[in-house]
């Protein structure tokens, strides 16, 4: 079982880690429409030879998926196109509502608060957090058929990547009297 201190300290930032390198290889990505070469090193050896996408894809993928398991954490998931607060957890579920201050228990995040924590308009904000949520449940943990609710951009991925941390802090540490802890792991290089 995760202990709070273990989900501080190392899990969450390790999540928030993904969602950066998330950024990191989205950019990667699309420098370029060329293919180019990569090779993987450890220790000076390479261990995998391929062009950019046989590493980014996978790390996009992995940012999604811990992208929304955080906007999960905090009480929020996707409705209808809309950023709604999420009604029932698992019995087994660690989420922001299992802490406390010394003052009173922390409650999921509202989606009102959640949107008034960006400084441009409140439908960018939604947008780019159903975005993560739609991307992910339609285009990674399922395939569907169904449509979108928007046309999701580049510009919405890094609201919601840049946002994510900003309501962590905000609905968790800083209620806890705490920083963000860095991650565990260091950043890849180019960040």
């Amino acid at each position: 079982m995760i202990n709070r201190d273990d989900l501080l300290e190392r899990w969450i930032p390790y999540r928030l880690q993904a969602v950066e390198t998330l950024q990191f290889a989205w950019g990667l990505l699309n420098e370029t429409e060329k293919v180019r070469e990569m090779h993987i090193c450890v220790e000076g050896r390479v261990k995998l030879r391929g062009n950019v996408a046989t590493i980014a894809n996978p790390m996009i993928e992995v940012g999604f998926i811990h992208a929304r398991s955080l906007l999960e954490f905090l009480g929020l998931r996707a409705h209808k196109g809309k950023l709604a607060q999420i009604k029932d957890r698992r019995s087994d579920d660690v989420a922001l509502e299992n802490f406390t201050t010394p003052q009173y228990p922390l409650s999921k995040a509202h989606p009102d608060s959640v949107l008034s924590a960006y400084p441009g308009s409140r439908e960018e904000a939604e947008d780019s957090l159903v975005a993560i949520f739609e991307l992910t449940n339609k285009g990674l943990a399922h395939i569907t058929s169904e449509n979108f609710s928007n046309a999701w951009t580049e510009q919405h991925l890094d609201i919601a990547c840049r946002g994510i941390p900003v309501l962590l802090h905000n609905h968790l540490y800083a209620k806890l009297g705490r920083n963000v802890p860095a991650a565990p792991q260091s950043l890849p290089s180019g960040l």
